[in-house]
């Protein structure tokens, strides 16, 4: 069971981004839960021939991603799984030294959107024995390199690394042992680069690094030799020579009060790689030690590797600490070249302080109620257009006992006000019908002024059960395997309220939306190495009504008929 939950576990992260409020899943409330009635069954082969105690698990898309129920197939390869909710769930076999076909969303098996009472029938899984690239990592010396990771590029016809990279089917065999050894196995076959090392680039802390080095013992990648690997083959002896390990350096200062330039104690703080993209300089993530400032205001980061870089303050969204001081930063550049980097100086201001309360909207139910308890207001912060951009500069709050919240040392600039919660099952139904503060604000957002707190805001919540079930046809072709299709529900000049991919049958389900008119849109987009032709329709959109405790049904047809001209 626990290797079922790790590869799942990392299947899913590879499909999504970032947790969505929006949860898919069969409308219900608390009171009046769905019964888990809905079943899946096909069959597991090996080529032509059945493949028999194969796990074959069903899993959520949702988070916190769990595994639903699982089965082994029989002597036959048959499968069956009952007793599923409604609602949206991925089923796949679990053989890791095999290689089962990958969907558009990156996710091994296939995703699918169950109703009540539904038995799925073949739902059939065609493994190929995977293949194993197999070497040994050493150091200029020539002595093992331990705990190395080894990665793998997979290269499409003209050479170039394939939009749609392989992976291997356990991703936890991807690093050195004690000899230096690597195996990755149940990998698809095709022409790889191999490759270990880093570059020493991004926000880590290590005491060395090695620069990234390709089979044989080359830096160029242009001039890295090309595995072959074949269907269930074996290329053994891919040994990778690095070069010798590379020093890294400390970085120190301080963090002041940018009044009265007294150190801070007790700050947090946080540093990234900058990156330039076009006319706009980036803090591509961040990384933050344990440790904060110290009682003169000093801080230090031990491990930094050559490169640009920025520090800045940074207060903890999820455990965040009372006594910690409610500040904010802009980012400070620094570059490490060939020595330690000293006396940095952030200049810490302090933060604002966004306060409201939460106004319910024709909520009556009693453990809808409760529930609210349970959910956290967050603000996310729009990247400032002038300076250092950065991401993930977000706060949250939680919503006490009367409704009131209150989030604090915030930043100026542009912030959307969201809610939700930690777990898809609490924020289910849950959604924002207007912001106001002395005015309601247009896609929920508030604009800070330097100095200036805001009070009285106040959210407008409101819970819904209604669905909208469908089904996306296409006429005239089909469409490629590596296309993926989103439908999602919004009014004007709102953010989207419920979100589903189409499932291999072309059915879709949104739920836990409130009553009332909605625009349903349906996006395509490639995910592969097939670009969509030109006129290809990439957008549909359509009216929908929803009610409450009830369903909405709507059709999208594609019409695929090939246009002539360019």
């Amino acid at each position: 069971m626990v290797s079922v939950k790790r590869l799942y576990k990392f299947s899913l992260l590879l499909a999504m981004g970032v947790a969505q409020f929006c949860v898919i899943s069969n409308a219900q409330t608390p009171d009046n839960k769905p019964k888990a009635t809905a079943s899946i069954a096909g069959r597991v082969t090996i080529g032509d021939k059945p493949a028999p105690g194969v796990i074959v698990a069903a899993s959520t898309l949702n988070f916190p991603q769990t595994v639903l129920a699982q089965t082994v197939s029989d002597a036959e390869g048959k499968y069956r799984i009952n007793g599923l909710m409604p609602g949206q769930a991925n089923v796949s076999a679990v053989a890791p030294a095999f290689v089962m076909p990958v969907t558009a969303n990156y996710l091994s098996g296939q995703t699918l959107n169950l109703s009540a009472d539904e038995a799925i029938e073949g739902i059939d899984f065609k493994l190929t024995r995977g293949g194993v690239i197999t070497g040994r990592v050493t150091d200029s010396e020539g002595r093992p390199v331990i705990e190395e990771r080894v990665m793998l590029t997979l290269l499409d016809e003209k050479g170039q690394p394939s939009r749609t990279q392989g992976r291997s089917a356990n991703p936890f065999n991807n690093s050195t042992d004690d000899r230096g050894i690597y195996r990755i196995y149940g990998l698809s076959a095709g022409r790889y680069k191999v490759s270990a090392g880093d570059n020493g680039g991004g926000a880590t802390l290590r005491s060395g690094y090695y620069q990234r080095t390709y089979h044989p013992d080359v830096t160029d990648v242009a001039k890295a030799v090309i595995v072959e690997l074949g269907e269930g083959a074996e290329a053994k002896n891919i040994d990778i020579a690095l070069g010798v390990r590379a020093r890294t350096y400390s970085v120190s200062g301080r963090i002041i009060d940018a009044d009265s330039g007294q150190p801070m104690a007790g700050v947090s703080y946080a540093f990234g790689a900058l990156q330039q993209n076009q006319n706009q300089t980036i803090m591509a993530g961040f990384s933050s030690p344990s440790t904060p400032t110290n009682s003169k205001g000093e801080f230090r980061l031990e491990g930094v590797a050559p490169g640009k870089y920025a520090v800045m303050t940074l207060r903890s969204n999820y455990a965040p600490n009372p006594d910690q001081p409610k500040v904010y930063s802009d980012p400070v550049p620094f570059e490490v070249t060939d020595s330690d980097v000293n006396d940095l100086e952030i200049k810490a201001q302090r933060g604002l302080i966004v306060s409201g309360v939460i106004i319910t909207e024709g909520i009556t139910n009693k453990a809808v109620l409760a529930g609210i308890s349970r959910l956290i207001v967050t603000g996310f912060f729009l990247p400032n257009p002038t300076g250092i951009q950065t991401y993930g500069n977000n706060t949250t709050s939680p919503i006490a006992a009367d409704g009131t919240f209150q989030l604090e040392g915030l930043r100026p600039g542009k912030m959307t006000l969201s809610i939700g919660a930690f777990s898809a099952s609490e924020s289910r139904g849950y959604t924002i019908s207007r912001v106001v503060a002395d005015r309601e604000l247009s896609n929920r957002q508030l604009e800070l002024a330097p100095g200036q707190n805001v009070s009285g805001v106040r959210i407008y919540l409101q819970y819904g059960t209604g669905v909208v079930r469908g089904e996306v046809k296409t006429a005239g072709g089909t469409l490629p395997p590596d296309v993926a299709i989103t439908v999602y529900v919004e009014k004007e000049n709102q953010p989207r309220v419920a979100s589903s991919s189409v499932d291999a049958r072309g059915r879709f389900i949104l739920s836990g939306i409130p009553a009332g008119t909605y625009e349903a849109i349906l996006q395509i987009f490639s995910v592969g190495p097939t670009n969509l032709p030109a006129g290809f329709p990439r957008t549909q959109r359509q009216t929908v009504i929803v009610n409450d405790d009830s369903e909405s049904q709507i059709t999208f047809t594609l019409d695929l008929t090939r246009k002539e001209g360019p």
